[in-house]
């Protein structure tokens, strides 16, 4: 063969060489660029398959306390484009021996650990009433919240504000009312928060009830549970409950009216931090309670 050959074949090989190096190239580039945007991986978006949110704004699972991130996972940068946010930002906690109710939010850490506020309550007189287990708030599109809701009751209608459905007949509400006259709060039951005494459902001040009502949105996890003994915080909160007047209000109604207002927290309450996500063990909710009304 001739240099004139070898040297058209030399060109043929150096061409088809470029021309496999650009489409391999190419190749690469477009399964990036697909990775990149795809809609089960990108940020902002839902694993339908795995279902497990990947929100800016959504945990990877609702978790109670007690569940830790799975440590093996290897995590990914700590920049700001990798956080995410829960979409419930709050747990809630009802704990029946101490009639004490835990408002918790997500650390740094992506556990619900960060306490935002405790808040006094009355659980049911028995306390099998209410079985310990995990439920969800329920659906905001229904009547499941209320500011004034006619209570279940065996004598005279009573009537209590910012009620939020838990399961069946079973609510978070204030305490209750007589009438739906802001100043007909019946007081003797007021003054027995920190104590179970209710038909069932769980008394709050009104300012703790409205806080439920308007900050924890259907989905929210609640725990029901018996823990150990701890007096020193029921006595304490019941030392900063303030107490009505002649006037018959809630003096924790922030209502403008109200002639006797006092709010129970001066400080703004904790914000849940952003994480990076990781994977936790599911939680396994109880069976619904069906009404009896």
């Amino acid at each position: 063969m001739n240099k004139n050959g070898l040297s058209k074949n030399k060109s043929a090989y150096l061409s088809m060489f470029i021309i496999i190096a650009i489409i391999a190239i190419t190749s690469i580039s477009a399964v990036v660029m697909a990775v990149i945007n795809n809609p089960f991986i990108k940020m902002g978006e839902i694993d339908m398959n795995n279902l497990c949110t990947v929100s800016k704004k959504t945990p990877a699972v609702v978790s109670d306390t007690s569940l830790r991130p799975n440590d093996t996972q290897q995590q990914v940068s700590q920049s700001d484009s990798n956080l995410i946010y829960p979409e419930y930002p709050y747990f809630i906690e009802v704990d029946k021996t101490n009639q004490v109710i835990t408002i918790y939010t997500t650390s740094s850490s992506g556990k619900y650990d960060k306490v935002v506020r405790y808040m006094l309550c009355s659980t049911a007189q028995n306390p099998n009433k209410f079985p310990e287990g995990y439920w969800k708030l329920k659906s905001d599109r229904s009547s499941s919240k209320r500011i004034w809701r006619t209570m279940l009751s065996h004598g005279k209608p009573l009537y209590a504000q910012y009620a939020t459905q838990i399961t069946g007949d079973f609510l978070f509400h204030s305490v209750p009312y007589t009438s739906t006259q802001k100043g007909a709060l019946d007081i003797s039951r007021y003054k027995k928060l920190g104590v179970a005494d209710s038909g069932g459902c769980i008394r709050l001040t009104v300012e703790n009830a409205k806080w439920i009502c308007e900050n924890c949105k259907a989905g929210t996890t609640v725990h029901v549970v018996a823990k150990e003994k701890n007096p020193q915080l029921t006595e304490a909160l019941k030392a900063q409950l303030p107490m009505p007047d002649s006037s018959g209000w809630d003096p924790t109604d922030p209502d403008p009216k109200n002639p006797n207002y006092h709010s129970q927290y001066t400080e703004p309450d904790p914000q849940p931090e952003g994480y990076v996500k990781a994977n936790f063990d599911k939680i396994t909710y109880s069976k619904e309670i069906p009404y009896v009304s």
